[in-house]
């Protein structure tokens, strides 16, 4: 059993991580490869004093470390995992129960519990776990009693053997952000099943300020851009809600009918942002941080697939 983790500059993380893995009770043991992107701080030497292996990652990129963690790996089956994680009891074990179980899907995940320190982090676990989020709150809030497995299009980090992933080509350099999503849309396309399991579920740190925050889905549309202009069948119809949303700005900021209809929706999107911030007692900065992962989303997607037009006129 192979335990990977890609990191860069995660020194106060990385021990919390290390450690809740290896506390992992699992027949065979496991390992953990931790692929350090040439930290500046002392992430890589906090990692191995914790008991994890580290390689070195000179791409810098979570998608280059992940792959070098595999080549790397001895186990036959992966699980990925964050710096910016912590594994409860049991989530290995649940990993590869759900692997083995009937059907044999070629990737398992389950949810995560955002544990925010401060008010800006509690306000991203709000975000995250409403419907008017991302998208998908099924990640990002706990399962009801009854739930099971479900067949689905992605899940948080994830568990594959390792020969099916390697098999596939692990994952695609070129996606900074959304690699996961990418994989596993390759991983179905190819006939695989992509399996979320309430019983896998780990903790999550989320970013502490607004402009990590902004930063982190600006990042999320530029990459989904690129993944739906080579995989247009991955589109989601969720995922143009952003869009919409700056076409309101854009026609709020024009005269006549068009300006009456853009305020109209600014003003039922404000509505439902202080209605969701209401109800999740943490106050006005979770308004704050959906409007934020909506709008630097939207604005990254669009700017995304701007930068993929000019570099294709570029090389005509």
């Amino acid at each position: 059993m192979s335990v990977i983790v890609p990191a860069r500059n995660e020194e106060k993380h990385i021990e919390a991580c290390v450690r809740s893995i290896l506390d992992q009770n699992v027949d065979g043991g496991l390992e953990v490869i931790v692929a350090d992107g040439s930290s500046a701080d002392q992430t890589a030497v906090v990692a191995r004093a914790s008991g994890a292996r580290v390689v070195r990652n000179p791409d810098r990129t979570t998608p280059a470390g992940l792959n070098a963690a595999l080549a790397s790996a001895r186990g036959e089956v992966v699980v990925r995992f964050d710096a910016h994680a912590e594994m409860p009891p049991g989530y290995v074990a649940a990993c590869v129960h759900a692997l083995h179980a009937e059907g044999r899907p070629a990737c398992v995940g389950g949810w995560r519990q955002v544990a925010g320190r401060g008010p800006w982090g509690r306000a991203t676990a709000a975000a995250l776990a409403s419907r008017f989020g991302v998208g998908n709150p099924r990640i990002w809030r706990a399962p009801h009693a009854n739930d099971g497995p479900i067949e689905v299009d992605t899940v948080a980090l994830g568990c594959w053997s390792a020969s099916h992933l390697r098999a596939v080509g692990g994952w695609n350099n070129r996606y900074l952000r959304n690699q996961d999503f990418e994989l596993n849309h390759r991983l179905r396309r190819a006939g695989g099943r992509v399996v979320f399991d309430p019983r896998i579920w780990s903790i999550y740190r989320p970013r502490e300020s607004p402009a990590a925050i902004v930063r982190q889905y600006w990042d999320y549309g530029c990459f989904k851009a690129l993944l739906l202009a080579e995989q247009p069948s991955s589109l989601q119809p969720r995922q143009l809600a952003p869009v919409g949303l700056l076409a309101a700005c854009a026609m709020a900021a024009v005269p006549g009918l068009p300006r009456i209809a853009g305020r109209g929706a600014l003003g039922v999107y404000a509505m439902t942002l202080a209605a969701v911030a209401a109800r999740a007692h943490t106050g006005w900065r979770t308004a704050a941080v959906l409007a934020a992962m909506h709008l630097s989303w939207g604005v990254g997607f669009l700017v995304g697939f701007g930068r993929l037009g000019a570099t294709r006129l570029g090389g005509r």
